[in-house]
């Protein structure tokens, strides 16, 4: 994770806001298309600061979907091809 520059704020361990697209990709190694993709999915949450042409991602947003939950338990991963439904018939 990346920080605010210590010099700025006067504290190392601050957490930013809000990201740009830019280095919530180079947090995440995620592309601006996917966290777009993610933006409309709604799993990530946008901001807009008034009076500014820019749209930033809440970064609380990003570590939340970054973050495993840990009541879920992992699915197993399962190999080879997917089953073929029963009720499909053929000619």
């Amino acid at each position: 994770m990346t920080t605010i520059r210590p010099e700025v704020t006067g504290r190392a361990d601050l957490e930013p806001l809000a990201v740009t697209f830019k280095v919530a990709g180079q947090i995440t190694s995620l592309s601006q298309t996917t966290l777009w993709k993610l933006a409309k999915q709604k799993r990530i949450r946008l901001v807009y600061p008034p009076g500014m042409r820019r749209t930033l991602i809440w970064y609380l947003s990003l570590k939340e979907l970054l973050s495993p939950d840990p009541t879920e338990k992992p699915q197993p991963r399962r190999r080879g091809r997917p089953p073929k439904p029963a009720n499909e018939v053929r000619s």
